[in-house]
């Protein structure tokens, strides 16, 4: 259920753009007498305007067919009741507990700690640091505050080394050299003092979960930025089985020192199939989102572009990186976003819920103590027989302790959530400072529960995009029934299906053979003529190949029209070895063991491409018997207005 497929955000309300000129009570159609208002299709044509890749899908009454179509699934699935199904709603309420916490912020301290972060990530820090293990919630903490005050002196005065062979024991105390880190890598407050303290200077002891530390700033250098490469990739595990990976890549890395052209051998020869039709470019990364440390640090040691490495290994394969570009840490707008996504999961939140908390308690005037607390405290006891907190006989515990815009919270209620936290109470203390500490708690809770509750009316950002996903998830899990699922199982029609439609499912034609390349036109001729005198490619590897790497050889199945085969090439009868053909400043020689033209695919030779096909063919028959199913009326003054404001 979590994994949605990708039709499913071309139907996601944006939550941005509202124009001034549709009234939000304009209807722009009906479905069943339900009406759908003209501002939120206004929404999604806005926001998918980009995602659809056909153009005529584009044209506004176009969109409205697809918009139409949308709300008759949802219509469907609300009639079969999918909408009361519990485990769509665990799943919607799963989703809506993660997209609340977005909205428990105060945005100036957000802004705040996000322009920190982000001065930060500018430079990383190398640390090393000495740490006292203590419990989170430990409150006896003198011995271990007093032990950490006298490592701070021993790392003053002795060699790190010395002093992690003496005391790091991996259990109570460590001793360790933290390398280089940025923001987010650790506790707020750890890398709080990390960057406040100077360079071959050492902290003074502070506590984190994990318990008391101090470190020593070792060094502060630049952030390495994000590098942008090209690789071509030889993988690890080949259709070929006579072709040697490492072999392979050092006759392209030949290739690449004799001048070839480094996008041209990506394109015909990576493995690498998602980047090599991109001359093997690489999406932009940084130090860290590569799982492949050698790889990182080759492109990183890249200097000049245009620069191409020697071969690598890594757990995928052979590679050679070529240098596209190098630049550092991006602008601030541009990572503003995600910067704001990781304070927010980032124990530096709590500044924000602090902040979060006054401006609600303000908004919904109210204060931090409540003045009922004195009744209370002369009619509650602590009972140590049963290990709770109990009311006076005589006292009305309905009576209302605090009071949230509509919503009344009583002190039975509160008297709930005494014996719930029993656990987390000293009972030591004196009972005025514990209740009063317990009302803070209570108060919070409560009102960002209230907060929470009531987002979907006090914020439209909010409940748009709530409903986005609560439509899309109700959509895909009527589609997983009605036709992904349903068209997979209904072996009968798929057969039928394919029965009718056996025209669409062939093989193409396709030989069986070796393709060998070569920028230089005398090389190829060479091959050729060896070919035609039984020579085999491993022979003439050896004999052109020795000193130089002036021939390529690929082997295999290969369908008329894709690489490695050249385009222009055809099959002639005559002789099973082609003429010299050049194509994109390269020369090719094809020798030809088998011809298999094209022929039918069998049903299950086609299936993947088969179910799609039947899917299509399904959905389109249903969206005809859901308009005859529920009443379509589109209010076509509207549709008119909404047109118009959209055209211009």
């Amino acid at each position: 259920m979590k994994n949605l497929p990708t039709f499913f955000a071309i139907f996601w309300l944006s939550f941005n753009f509202i124009n001034a000129q549709i009234l939000d009570s304009d209807i722009l159609f009906t479905i069943s007498e339900e009406p759908v208002l003209a501002n939120e299709f206004v929404r999604v044509y806005n926001k998918n305007l980009n995602l659809v890749q056909d153009d005529s899908q584009k044209e506004v009454e176009s969109y409205l067919e697809l918009f139409i179509n949308y709300k008759l699934k949802l219509a469907e699935a609300r009639f079969l009741g999918y909408d009361k199904d519990p485990v769509y709603l665990r799943e919607l309420r799963s989703y809506k507990n993660q997209l609340t916490q977005n909205y428990l912020t105060d945005s100036n301290v957000t802004d705040d700690l996000v322009l920190e972060a982000y001065d930060r990530t500018l430079n990383e820090i190398r640390v090393q640091h000495v740490l006292v293990r203590v419990k989170e919630f430990e409150t006896d903490t003198l011995q271990a505050y007093t032990e950490i005050q006298a490592f701070q002196e021993r790392l003053k005065n002795d060699t790190f080394e010395s002093l992690k062979k003496e005391i790091h024991d991996g259990k109570s105390v460590f001793v360790e050299d933290l390398g280089f880190f940025t923001a987010f890598k650790m506790a707020y407050n750890f890398e709080t003092t990390a960057y406040n303290t100077k360079v071959g200077e050492i902290s003074n002891p502070f506590r984190t979960k994990f318990g008391f530390h101090v470190l020593k700033v070792l060094e502060k250098r630049k952030s390495k930025g994000q590098v942008s490469v090209a690789h071509i990739m030889i993988a690890n595990t080949q259709k070929d089985t006579t072709l040697v990976t490492k072999d392979r890549i050092q006759e392209l890395y030949r290739l690449l020192l004799q001048g070839e052209d480094f996008g041209n051998l990506a394109k015909q020869f990576s493995d690498d199939k998602s980047s090599s039709m991109r001359n093997g470019k690489l999406k932009p990364f940084k130090s860290g989102q590569i799982n492949s440390i050698s790889f990182e640090n080759t492109a990183f040691s890249l200097k000049e572009k245009g620069d191409i490495s020697e071969p690598i290994q890594t757990e995928f394969g052979w590679h050679i990186l070529k240098l596209i570009n190098k630049q550092p840490v991006d602008e601030f707008k541009k990572i503003k976003e995600n910067l704001e996504d990781q304070v927010r999961k980032d124990s530096r939140s709590q500044l924000v819920k602090v902040k979060m908390l006054d401006n609600l308690l303000t908004q919904y005037k109210l204060k931090g103590l409540n003045p009922d607390l004195a009744l209370l405290k002369s009619n509650i006891i602590y009972n140590a027989s049963n290990n709770s907190w109990e009311l006076s006989d005589n006292f009305n515990d309905l009576r209302s302790i605090l009071s949230i815009q509509k919503t009344s919270y009583s002190y039975r209620d509160f008297l709930i959530f005494l014996n719930k936290n029993n656990k987390l109470i000293n009972k030591n203390q004196a009972t005025k400072l514990t209740l009063n500490k317990q009302y803070k708690l209570f108060l919070e809770q409560s009102i960002f529960q209230y907060h929470k509750d009531n987002l979907e009316n006090e914020n439209q950002d909010f409940a748009n995009i709530l409903n986005e996903y609560r439509e899309g998830l109700l959509l895909f899990e009527l589609m997983q029934d009605k036709i992904w699922e349903g068209a997979k199982n209904d072996s009968v029609g798929i057969k039928a299906f394919y029965n009718l439609n056996k025209e669409d499912y062939l093989w193409p034609d396709r030989v069986v053979g070796s393709v060998v390349r070569s920028s230089n036109l005398k090389n190829i001729k060479k091959v050729r003529k060896l070919w035609i005198k039984g020579n085999t490619n491993q022979m003439i590897d050896e004999l052109l190949n020795k000193t130089k790497q002036n021939v390529i050889f690929s082997n295999g199945e290969f369908a008329l029209g894709e690489s490695p085969l050249p385009e222009s090439f055809t099959i002639r009868v005559k002789s099973p070895i082609s003429k010299v053909i050049e194509e994109n400043n390269s020369f090719y020689v094809v020798n030809v063991n088998e011809f298999k033209p094209q022929s039918q695919k069998s049903l299950e030779e086609a299936k993947g491409q088969l179910i799609s096909d039947y899917q299509t063919k399904l959905e389109a028959q249903w969206i005809l018997e859901l308009k005859s199913k529920f009443d379509v009326n589109v209010n076509q003054d509207i549709f008119q207005k909404v047109n118009s404001i959209i055209s211009n």
